[in-house]
């Protein structure tokens, strides 16, 4: 009887180390090593901007609405202004990779209205790479900036 349990246990052990070593040992909340593809960092504000050409005919409370309308989608609006013709998203986290956020990793936008007849609005990005402790990259997300931009332009663009 002893020989049994003494020979069961081996087999398990065996068996438990053979189905653990097709096993990935990485934790899925482990940081990734760099910055999302989207990310690109640069310090130039012609990069990160987008201009768009305003619909002749709409009057400046429409596309303010249709520009706020839009980041509140995407983003928490942290600054609203329309007399001014500006809004300015608050800092969104949490772009997830493998399930689990990357809290490294930080964007938000800035749509302004140009000049005072507002025939242009400008689009800005702005992200921010954690590498470290304390130290930032700074830059934009490609992609972020490209839907916003795509999608602005459909509801106010010519």
């Amino acid at each position: 009887m002893t020989d049994l349990k003494t020979t069961a246990r081996i087999l398990f052990g065996a068996l438990a180390l053979g189905a653990c070593s097709g096993m990935q040992l990485r934790s899925p909340i482990a940081p990734a090593s760099g910055p999302p593809q989207t990310f690109v960092q640069t310090t130039s504000d012609v990069r990160s901007t987008r201009v768009i050409d305003v619909r002749e005919g709409l009057g400046k409370p429409a596309a303010f609405r249709a520009a706020s309308e839009l980041l509140a989608q995407r983003f928490a609006v942290d600054v609203s202004d329309q007399a001014a013709g500006f809004l300015m998203s608050a800092w969104l986290t949490g772009v997830t990779r493998e399930g689990a956020p990357e809290l490294r990793y930080r964007t938000r936008m800035i749509i302004r209205f140009l000049g005072d007849d507002w025939k242009q609005a400008s689009v800005r990005a702005e992200a921010n790479w954690k590498h470290g402790t304390d130290e930032w990259d700074v830059g934009y997300d490609a992609k972020a900036l490209d839907d916003i931009v795509s999608e602005l332009r459909t509801k106010i663009g010519k």
